[in-house]
């Protein structure tokens, strides 16, 4: 295991612990912005789809211990999230706003997908309002915003950036 999965999957957690007792203080119309889910979003572009995968998984399943959904809810997306957002890795350049807001809103939009036919499917007790609510839209539009300076806070981390070894492509 490399220096980047450990960190990356300590700070994943760390941030849907923060997410999730913490934040509330600054929850727009009860909405609190998926800290975690950016962090994942940032370590797979990053590092690829093993640590997208591996730090996707902890957040998800410790914001499954902290929330009442039910184990695997939140896992299953952020995983899966972290899996297809480091398939870009080495294929995209990350400039500092514009590329960040876009891979999270459209991560968000498909972990909202995702939560939805998991609602559907297993007829879950719907703690998840649905992608069309004012709800939603004020998380995609929250985490989009966030999304540049948690990026920038990111590239301080020195596990998360340190340069990739290796010769010539």
């Amino acid at each position: 295991m490399s220096a980047a999965m450990i960190y990356g999957t300590i700070i994943a957690i760390g941030f849907a612990v923060l997410q999730s007792n913490v934040l509330h203080g600054i929850a727009i119309t009860g909405v609190v912005p998926d800290v975690a889910l950016i962090v994942v979003v940032f370590l797979a572009n990053k590092k690829g789809s093993l640590v997208g995968e591996l730090t996707g998984f902890g957040a998800g399943v410790a914001q499954d211990l902290l929330s009442l959904s039910p184990i695997g809810f939140h896992a299953f997306s952020k995983t899966l999230i972290g899996y297809l957002v480091g398939k870009t890795h080495g294929k995209t350049f990350l400039d500092p706003i514009f590329l960040p807001i876009l891979m999270v809103f459209i991560a968000t939009l498909m972990q909202g997908l995702m939560a939805s036919t998991l609602v559907a499917v297993f007829r879950i007790e719907p703690a998840f309002s649905g992608v069309l609510s004012t709800r939603f839209a004020v998380e995609l539009a929250y985490n989009a915003l966030l999304a540049p300076p948690i990026f920038a806070l990111l590239r301080f981390v020195p596990p998360l950036v340190e340069a990739e070894r290796g010769g010539f492509a």
